[in-house]
């Protein structure tokens, strides 16, 4: 049996406070003077490795961008794949914007998107299926972004529809272009191939959106948890050289502190993590490391995971809990 995204993301996010300085692990990641920050650059210093093995393997660029916005393009390939997984995935970031949350005639509009685009689960999967859940997912993503970053309200296409009370099923599924759902259905095409062993398996748990026992004192949700293997999404373009116009991914210090984060995030173990992926949807490359080499690769040691699990813990104002040694 596959457990749902809901029950096994833990804290819910709607009830979540933040203790620490940092409100989301992004933040504390981006500023070098951040404690947690400066702990995983003198914990796990030796990046260079794992970025080196990531280049050699990260392939050509597959899907150019189009002229849609690239992080709604990102959010909404990211719930595409959920709902491929769970097609009765209801995302809980996309309800709890303040103009949508307190007006039920909102949230029964969010629901029907979530509900259409969880068609994204049918096989075989028509071409009009796929664009009704490409643009649902696509007004989902908008909706996330208004929790995200509410200053983006006043530019956002979903400004309009909630001035005027016209926040409806049909108007917000005609807010996806045809650019952008094409892009989505490029990425996608890509993804059921290069993703078949996480999407076209029977796991036996999987967590979409998970949040971590940590996240109650510093804001962090990863992509998807299947069966112990932590799935993160990117769906950037890459650097440009500009000399041959040709684009290359790579692995960020960001990326690496991102994944591990999450990892050292999950303090109870709730997750069971052993393995670490991330998926460069416009290359169709996945990457993987068994969690504990990673960790022992970046650290140039061996790492005790419940320790580090513990350092952090104390590093965010978490109450102290005893260690088990191993």
């Amino acid at each position: 049996m596959v457990a749902s995204a809901t029950d096994m993301s833990v804290p819910d996010v709607t009830v979540m406070r933040m203790s620490y300085q940092y409100s989301n692990l992004t933040g504390a990641i981006a500023d070098k003077n951040c404690p947690l920050r400066g702990y995983l650059d003198h914990r796990f210093p030796n990046l260079k490795p794992v970025q080196a093995d990531y280049r050699a393997s990260a392939g050509t660029l597959l899907v150019e961008g189009n002229g849609a916005s690239p992080g709604t393009v990102g959010a909404a390939f990211d719930y595409l794949l959920r709902f491929t997984l769970d097609p009765a995935y209801l995302p809980q970031t996309a309800i709890i914007a303040e103009p949508i949350f307190n007006r039920p005639n909102y949230l029964d509009a969010v629901t029907e998107l979530a509900e259409l685009a969880g068609h994204a689960h049918t096989r075989p999967l028509s071409e009009h299926t796929f664009t009704t859940a490409a643009r649902a997912s696509w007004a989902l993503a908008l909706c996330t972004e208004l929790y995200r970053n509410p200053f983006v309200l006043p530019t956002s296409p979903l400004a309009d529809p909630l001035r005027t009370g016209t926040f409806t099923v049909d108007t917000l599924l005609g807010l996806a272009s045809a650019d952008a759902v094409a892009q989505l259905r490029s990425l996608y095409t890509l993804a059921v191939t290069e993703l078949a062993e996480i999407l076209s398996a029977a796991p036996k748990r999987v967590t979409l959106g998970p949040t971590f026992a940590a996240s109650l004192h510093c804001g962090a949700d990863a992509d998807l948890i299947v069966d112990g293997v932590l799935v993160e999404l990117k769906t950037r373009l890459g650097s440009l050289n500009r000399k041959t116009g040709q684009r290359s991914d790579s692995l960020s210090l960001a990326d690496i502190y991102q994944v591990i984060g999450y990892v050292l995030f999950d303090t109870t173990d709730t997750f069971a993590i052993h393995t670490v992926a991330l998926y460069s949807a416009r290359y169709g490359a996945l990457h993987r490391w068994p969690l504990q080499q990673l960790l022992d690769t970046l650290a140039g040691a061996p790492v005790d995971l419940a320790a580090e699990r513990a350092t952090v813990s104390a590093l965010l104002g978490a109450p102290k809990v005893p260690v088990e040694p191993r």
